[in-house]
């Protein structure tokens, strides 16, 4: 491969001959010009010539990172892999053939594991096995996993978790655990809503069908303390609008609610507000419930990939 900085350039001999010094030569350097030179009969014949090369004949090598590549195929980039899958990390390696103990692909999560890099199946072990920074979510491998049952909807990971008396505070830092594009369910379309209300029926056949199954419904920041049962107020906990809705008859109902105290947090039972959703996943619907009270499981689910 040519460098870049691979031009044209011109090269002049300039070789005088005098006529009372018909033996002697004078040396001119060379003239970095392109432009025409006077053609005479050449040195010798007692006339004054020029001879020019074109970048037909001269080459510029001094740029040499591509010597001893085929002219084809420029020095490829190699990373370090240490574990041998095929997958390496930074910094990168210049160089025409591989060298031993590299990769052409970059992003391994842990160059000291080979079952751990960009496309391998995940595994219920606690760890990120494919490098997307969530853990444990589902693969054709893996199903379940500690209590939760795990799918995909549109190529985003959920994960759907039996757990007695969590709290829907405790039930939101179980999913971002996972990973930090993990939050509790949002809901957007009745479609999405039919297909979590028959994941939710399926893991809790025999459960309380009126247990709190949390999801990530909850009153936006501004409301907080407010006593209002105003749907317009709630939010998704990742941030997202509710654009679409499933509450139950009546809810939210923000009640009891006692608007002599202000909450301090989320589950401050002293002075309780209804600032979490729940799914009633038998019936389907959704309610307003006080943070702290107890539930018997959630939902989680991971941002799709861009």
């Amino acid at each position: 491969m040519w460098s870049p900085r691979h031009g044209r350039v011109t090269r002049t001999l300039l070789l005088a001959v005098t006529p009372t010094l018909a033996a002697c030569f004078v040396d001119v350097p060379p003239a970095l010009s392109g432009g025409a030179s006077s053609e005479g009969e050449g040195p010798g014949e007692g006339t004054t010539g020029t001879t020019g090369l074109t970048t037909e004949d001269v080459h510029d090598d001094a740029d040499s990172s591509s010597k001893g590549c085929p002219t084809t195929a420029p020095p490829g980039k190699w990373y370090l892999d240490q574990d041998g899958d095929d997958w390496g990390v930074e910094p990168a390696q210049v160089a025409c053939d591989q060298p031993p103990g590299t990769a052409a692909e970059r992003g391994d999560c842990d160059d000291g594991d080979p079952e751990r890099f960009p496309g391998s199946l995940e595994v219920c072990d606690g760890e990120d096995d494919d490098c997307d920074e969530i853990v444990d979510e589902f693969s054709p491998v893996n199903a379940n996993c500690n209590g939760c049952a795990l799918a995909e909807r549109d190529g985003a990971p959920h994960w759907f978790c039996k757990d007695d008396a969590i709290d829907w505070v405790a039930a939101r830092e179980a999913c971002t655990e996972l990973g930090w594009t993990v939050e509790l369910l949002s809901i957007h379309s009745e479609a999405d809503h039919a297909w979590a209300r028959t994941q939710a029926q399926a893991l809790y056949e025999g459960v309380d069908p009126m247990g709190t199954f949390w999801i990530g419904l909850r009153r936006a920041d501004p409301h907080w303390a407010s006593c209002t049962a105003d749907p317009a107020q709630w939010e998704w906990s990742d941030g997202s609008p509710l654009d679409y809705a499933a509450w139950s008859m009546g809810q939210p109902d923000s009640a009891p609610c006692d608007a002599l105290c202000e909450p301090v947090d989320a589950l401050d039972e002293a002075c309780p507000r209804e600032n979490c959703g729940h799914m009633l996943y038998l019936e389907g619907g959704w309610n307003d419930r006080a943070c702290f009270a107890a539930g018997v499981g959630y939902a989680c689910r991971a941002a799709p990939p861009p």
